[in-house]
């Protein structure tokens, strides 16, 4: 007895392999597939030799595939999803034959990625611009305004009011070293001794944290004149 030793076949990996092994497992020619799935011979055969650039466009080598597997009767989707992944890397498609891309997961993932950082990072910008803007707020001088008296008034009493009003919530005043008390409706009023001659006001402003605001009112104490003295035009003056 004479024994031939036949060499076994490679297990099919891809789908045209896999295929063809159906097909030739139930004894079935291109003729007779043909005839049952109304598709061009030339079709089923680039489909089991992986010729994608041979084949239309994609949504009608997906109809070949699953009227291939229906008459094969095997799973449609199973052999779909092996053309998915197949044509990620070989698909071509006419007129220009260029391969198609899939997008991948990572491009996704990415894309994602980015616009949550982009969001956390314009929602930082402002929660940070706002903070930097609370806080120049509080460090600014408060403003102050003297309304009484103009700069170089000239006084023929020894005392004279000073009046004004604050800008600012919160403001500690100070009329030449003495504290003045601001009132609900921000003013205030308080009375200073001149001396005779050149007589300089000096009203400052803080806030806690703030940087110190100072309004300067020059006044001359004459007790033989009073008004406004000729030639000294009103200044105001602010220190930060």
């Amino acid at each position: 007895m004479v024994f031939v030793m036949r060499k076994l076949d490679r297990v099919p990996q891809t789908l045209g392999e896999k295929l063809r092994a159906l097909r030739r497992g139930q004894a079935i020619s291109f003729v007779m597939l043909e005839e049952t799935t109304h598709i061009q011979k030339r079709y089923l055969e680039a489909l089991e030799r992986g010729r994608y650039d041979e084949l239309p466009e994609p949504l009608y080598t997906r109809n070949f595939i699953r009227a291939y597997a229906r008459v094969l009767g095997a799973d449609e989707t199973y052999f779909l999803e092996l053309y998915e992944q197949e044509s990620g890397r070989t698909d071509l498609l006419a007129p220009h034959r260029l391969p198609r891309q899939r997008v991948k997961r990572s491009w996704l993932f990415s894309s994602a990625s980015f616009l949550k950082f982009s969001s956390i990072a314009a929602i930082g910008t402002l929660f940070v611009g706002y903070f930097l803007w609370q806080v120049g707020g509080m460090l600014r001088p408060p403003h102050i305004v003297i309304e009484s008296p103009v700069d170089g008034f000239a006084a023929d009493n020894a005392l004279v009011a000073v009046h004004g009003r604050v800008e600012n919530d919160d403001v500690m005043l100070m009329v030449n070293g003495h504290q003045v008390v601001v009132n609900d409706d921000k003013t205030f009023t308080t009375t200073v001794d001149l001396s005779l001659g050149l007589n300089v006001i000096t009203v400052e402003g803080t806030r806690r944290y703030s940087q110190k605001a100072t309004e300067y009112r020059r006044v001359v104490f004459d007790e033989k004149d009073g008004g406004e003295v000729m030639g000294i035009s009103e200044v105001s003056f602010v220190s930060k």
